[in-house]
């Protein structure tokens, strides 16, 4: 925004003698947000605002919305996964400030992705379970073991990463699982579920989820998902649901 001051000459030349790093400090407060593809069909987010700090903030990207905290300094640095090959990103700021940012992601036709987004402490999990793996061993991928984007850069299986902070009241929430389909040489099926610990913060509610997913031969798709979590007699249960998200199918190559 630019001000025009219409004032006599000595109050202009006095205002500028004694107060630079005022404006030094406007001029640094639009913020800036840069996007760099990165391993795995991922994309690293750096944000920069200096007088945002310690301000919360949303993600927007392909219909996911992320909450996040600035820092001290006013920003904040994210691995984001793709969720488009052209992706586009915007950084809402709590008082309105915005700030965009694009790159391109080519490498995302060689993965297939889900992600399963929610909003507030709504208790729920993705779970990827590969070719046939049992809970809790090597090839159940979930919040509790993600594994590294290396793991799927390298073809040797899926990862799963966790976005939103939780510490922000009403946080937007998501999970993203992404698989190598083009450079794995396993097949088979990779069962997807939707889970939820029953406790006080969700019992007896229905939450309403996104679920998302970019597949390698039919692009990006977005549908609203409704979750009945049970009584509050049934806390401490575990609620699983096995239709919300279809599984993936893979063939080697």
């Amino acid at each position: 925004m630019t001000h025009t001051v219409r004032k006599s000459s000595w109050i202009v030349a006095v205002m500028l003698a004694v107060l630079p790093s005022i404006g030094v400090a406007q001029s640094n407060c639009q913020p800036v947000l840069t996007a760099e593809t990165s391993a795995g069909a991922m994309v690293k987010l750096n944000m920069s605002s200096t007088c945002h700090s310690n301000a919360a903030a949303t993600v927007h990207h392909s219909g996911m919305m992320v909450s996040t905290m600035l820092d001290s300094s006013g920003g904040f640095a994210l691995d984001f996964p793709a969720m488009t090959e052209a992706a586009l990103f915007m950084v809402e700021l709590d008082d309105g400030a915005v700030a965009v940012a694009s790159t391109e992601v080519p490498s995302l036709a060689f993965y297939d992705r889900v992600a399963l987004q929610w909003q507030g402490e709504a208790g729920l999990e993705l779970h990827a379970r590969e070719f046939g793996a049992n809970y809790m061993t090597e090839g159940h991928v979930w919040r509790g073991a993600p594994r590294s984007m290396d793991y799927a850069a390298l073809g040797e299986g899926g990862f799963m990463v966790a976005l939103g902070s939780p510490e922000i009241d009403g946080a937007q929430r998501a999970e993203v699982y992404t698989f190598p389909t083009a450079t794995t040489r396993q097949n088979g099926e990779i069962t997807l579920t939707v889970e939820a610990i029953v406790g006080e913060g969700n019992c007896n509610q229905s939450i309403e989820a996104n679920a998302l997913r970019t597949e390698s031969e039919r692009g990006l798709n977005v549908r609203t998902v409704t979750i009945e979590i049970p009584s509050c007699e049934a806390s401490g249960d575990i609620l699983v649901l096995n239709n919300l998200i279809e599984n993936l199918i893979i063939g080697s190559n």
